[in-house]
C-alpha cells in the first residue's frame, strides 16, 4: 500500500491510494478523513471541540466504525461537556473500555441524520420523538423554536450547539452536557 507523509501546522497528514485521509492531531485524537466531505480545517475545528470524545472513541476501540463502518450519526459531547462531567465516573469508563464503547454507541445513531432531518422527526411527531441508538437504547430528541434538545428517556437533556459536521461516514452534532446514554441493558 502507497502512503505519503505531509506535515503542515503540527498536523501529519497520510495520504493512502484508497483516497482516504488520516490525521494524527496534536491531542493524540484520531479522525478519518474522507477526501471531499470534510477539510483539514475543519478536522482542526473537529479536533479543538471534541478531541476528548474523539480519544474516548479510540480507547473504546470504536473508531473503526469512522473508518470502515455504516453511515452513522453521533451525539458527540463538546470537550467543555466532558470536563464539566463527574470526573471518577469518566475515569472509570476509560478504564472498563467494553462499557465506554456501550456508552459511546448510546450516543449513536444508525445513518446519516441532518440537523433538518432531526428537526423534521420531532416536529412530526409534536415536538419530541425517540430515536433507537447504537447501544440498543433510545435517544429522545426535542425541538423548540431554534433549540434541539437531546438526552436518554426520562433523562437530562442538553442542548445541540452545533450541527451536521461529517468526517468520512459519520455526521455529528456536538451537545453541550455529557449524559449517561441508554444502553439498552
Amino acid at each position: 500500500m502507497r502512503h505519503d507523509r505531509h506535515d503542515a501546522g503540527g498536523l501529519a497528514f497520510v495520504t493512502l491510494e484508497e483516497n482516504r485521509m488520516y490525521m494524527k492531531f496534536a491531542q493524540s485524537s484520531l479522525i478519518a478523513l474522507t477526501l471531499g466531505l470534510a477539510t483539514p480545517a475543519l478536522a482542526q475545528d473537529l479536533s479543538e471541540d471534541v478531541s476528548d470524545a474523539v480519544g474516548a472513541a479510540e480507547t473504546a476501540g470504536v473508531t473503526d466504525m469512522i473508518v470502515n463502518g455504516d453511515e452513522v450519526t453521533v451525539f458527540v459531547p463538546s470537550n467543555e461537556a466532558l470536563s464539566a462531567a463527574p470526573q471518577e465516573e469518566l475515569n472509570a469508563l476509560m478504564e472498563d473500555t467494553d462499557q465506554l464503547a456501550s456508552v459511546i454507541q448510546g450516543y449513536a445513531v444508525s445513518g446519516t441524520v441532518m440537523a433538518e432531518d432531526v428537526i423534521q422527526m420531532a416536529e412530526d411527531a409534536g415536538g419530541s420523538t425517540n430515536v433507537e441508538t447504537l447501544g440498543g437504547g433510545s435517544l429522545m430528541v426535542e425541538v423548540d423554536g431554534d433549540t434541539v434538545m437531546v438526552g436518554p428517556e426520562g433523562g437530562p437533556m442538553t442542548t445541540v450547539v452545533d450541527t451536521d459536521l461529517q468526517v468520512g461516514n459519520v455526521t455529528m452534532h456536538v451537545i453541550d452536557t455529557a449524559f449517561m446514554p441508554d444502553t439498552g441493558m
